[in-house]
């Protein structure tokens, strides 16, 4: 991962934990900073209505995961790898997936628990699903605004 260092109000800014954004490009600028806060292992659960910005927010990760990189949704591959470094980033997306069953869930699994970083787009389809770092984040759409909250979760 990039060696950046982040100032304080930009660690700050998790504090708050429900941001508003009106345009894409703040979308993308909440998720550039949130990437800083990743660790190893960490999992991102990733909800909100079709078109409320999931992807935009992952364009941002990803941005600051490589400056060359733009995240494109993976609802018809399931996931989309990218490496940095020892780490691997999956942007998973289970839209496309009506049920889940044994078979793939046991593939969500191996990326999940492969302790390296997961972001879980439409995660509310997996059930009892428990790790000790992950991140929820929920966006919704009030016309062009999007409510991005983003809670910690320590199991």
């Amino acid at each position: 991962m990039k060696n950046k260092k982040l100032n304080i109000r930009d660690i700050n800014i998790f504090k708050k934990k429900i941001y508003i954004t009106k345009t894409a490009n703040e979308t993308r600028n909440i998720g550039s900073k949130f990437f800083y806060l990743l660790k190893k292992g960490d999992i991102v659960f990733l909800n909100g209505d079709l078109g409320s910005g999931k992807t935009t927010f992952v364009q941002g990760i990803i941005r600051s995961f490589s400056k060359d990189k733009f995240a494109k949704s993976p609802s018809f591959l399931l996931v989309k790898e990218y490496n940095i470094k020892k780490i691997k980033f999956y942007h998973i997306d289970l839209y496309r997936l009506e049920k889940i069953n044994s078979t793939n869930i046991d593939i969500i699994y191996d990326y999940i628990y492969s302790n390296n970083i997961s972001v879980i787009e439409w995660a509310n389809k997996l059930v009892n699903i428990e790790h000790i770092k992950t991140w929820d984040i929920t966006i919704d759409t009030i016309g062009s605004i999007r409510k991005i909250t983003i809670k910690k979760k320590e199991i």
